[in-house]
């Protein structure tokens, strides 16, 4: 098989069968050369059983491995990959026939941005029993400066980056993200750090995936405090390093974190929603504590060759 100009990356842990329908999607893509690199951090072997109906696509690499964490789970994605694109979704999703072709399409026409997010639409889902998490855009957006990126928040179900530029500036921060020191942000962070070392993000509402990760409300103020505080823990690193500019980032989060929930207060109502704002605090406290690489903005203190093991079906 030729070398790929698009490679497809899953990051998956213990979803056995549930990961079925993002690898369908993907395999069904119209893009003439891709692969797929599924990265198995399960403690079982229920969702590489499932993906044995694939063994005849030689556009899949299996690969398992024993470690845990989802920027961890892209670095070795992005490592593995053969492509100069790198497209991420979730294993809760599904996406388009069209969709490796506009990724590709849309970086073409931003040679200069090293990070894109698309739309992410919720699936069918009961509204009355909670929500998915979703991203809606309504223009394309070029991301330039920190201070744009305040009002950019793509989400890393529906993500691309170049690989080589990405993997220049330290890859993905392998402390951030479900399973890792801190339990979010690690898409939010890539895409921070892309603008400090003068690339660019593109938002584009041209194409999307679908999300059917299924949260219950009270799942849903769980999820919120892990945003916050991987946000917080993300963000205060450029502080760290020197890069005072990135304090607009954290005055502007201080609006939904903060002020928002005190809104009630003028109304004489209790605040509601400040849990946001203690998580934020959290992340960026717990960040201060931690050493970190200066120069790449990212947390120290994983090294070595994560085992793996490609089992290309």
């Amino acid at each position: 098989m030729s070398l790929p100009t698009m490679s497809a990356v899953i990051c998956t842990r213990n979803r056995g069968e549930r990961i079925l329908a993002a690898v369908e999607s993907i395999l069904a893509n119209d893009h003439p050369a891709f692969e797929l690199i599924v990265v198995d951090q399960s403690t079982d072997e229920v969702t590489g059983n499932s993906l044995r109906r694939f063994y005849h696509d030689r556009r899949l690499r299996y690969i398992t491995t024993p470690t845990k964490g989802l920027g961890l789970a892209r670095n070795i994605g992005l490592q593995l990959a053969r492509a100069p694109l790198v497209a991420f979704t979730d294993d809760d999703c599904r996406v388009p026939s069209d969709w490796l072709r506009i990724i590709e399409d849309e970086f073409r026409r931003e040679p200069q941005a090293a990070v894109l997010f698309c739309n992410v639409f919720e699936g069918p889902h009961d509204t009355s029993a909670g929500f998915i998490p979703c991203y809606k855009l309504r223009q394309r957006v070029v991301v330039k400066t920190l201070w744009q990126k305040c009002r950019a928040h793509g989400l890393g179900a529906g993500m691309a980056v170049r690989r080589e530029p990405v993997l220049a500036m330290g890859g993905f921060d392998e402390a951030l993200g479900a399973g890792g020191r801190f339990p979010s942000a690690e898409d939010d962070d890539i895409a921070v750090r892309a603008v400090d070392h003068g690339w660019y993000v593109l938002e584009t509402p041209a194409t999307f995936v679908i999300h059917d990760g299924f949260r219950t409300w009270r799942e849903g103020r769980e999820l919120a405090a892990r945003d916050w505080e991987g946000w917080g823990a993300s963000h205060i690193k450029l502080l760290k390093a020197g890069r005072w500019q990135a304090g607009i980032m954290l005055l502007y989060a201080l609006r939904p974190a903060l002020i928002e929930p005190l809104l009630p207060v003028l109304r004489l109502q209790r605040p509601r929603g400040l849990g946001r704002f203690v998580a934020l605090v959290r992340g960026c406290l717990r960040g201060l504590a931690y050493p970190m690489n200066r120069e790449l903005l990212v947390y120290q203190g994983i090294t070595g060759v994560p085992a793996i093991v490609d089992r290309s079906l």
